[in-house]
């Protein structure tokens, strides 16, 4: 249980850094790396939520990133949209991670406004954490 409540502190805290330095010149080197790396934190720690959740109900084996928020998404712990969204999310964080080409402002705009589908994820996990 405090290791639930750790992770959605860290999500919520990273999310909410996110969407002020969203509001913010991207064009400005600190606040780009900045917010980059807020959503960086931001997705690993809902990533690490929902392995704990998938561990938590034995839902399988992901092989990646991305089958993670599908096997949640399949045994309706979130919806269709937000596992979309969170593996669009999954992506862009990729992009951040592996530096496959810098990521764009546009991009790193749409990861800021994305994260508000992590709330589904959150309402989930703490539903699980109670029963």
């Amino acid at each position: 249980m405090i290791r639930l409540t750790s992770i959605i502190s860290r999500i919520e805290r990273h999310g909410t850094r996110a969407r002020e330095l969203g509001k913010q010149d991207l064009s400005d080197y600190l606040v780009f790396n900045s917010l980059a790396m807020e959503c960086f934190q931001a997705v690993n720690s809902a990533i690490d939520l929902a392995e704990l959740i998938v561990s938590e109900k034995n839902l399988g084996f992901p092989s990646n990133y991305r089958e993670i928020f599908e096997l949640l998404h399949e045994a309706k712990l979130i919806g269709k949209k937000t596992s979309d969204d969170i593996k669009r999310l999954v992506f862009l964080r990729n992009l951040i991670s592996h530096e496959y080409y810098t990521i764009t402002q546009k991009e790193l705009k749409e990861m800021a406004n994305l994260l508000g589908c992590l709330d589904e994820l959150i309402e989930s996990a703490k539903r699980i954490g109670r029963g």
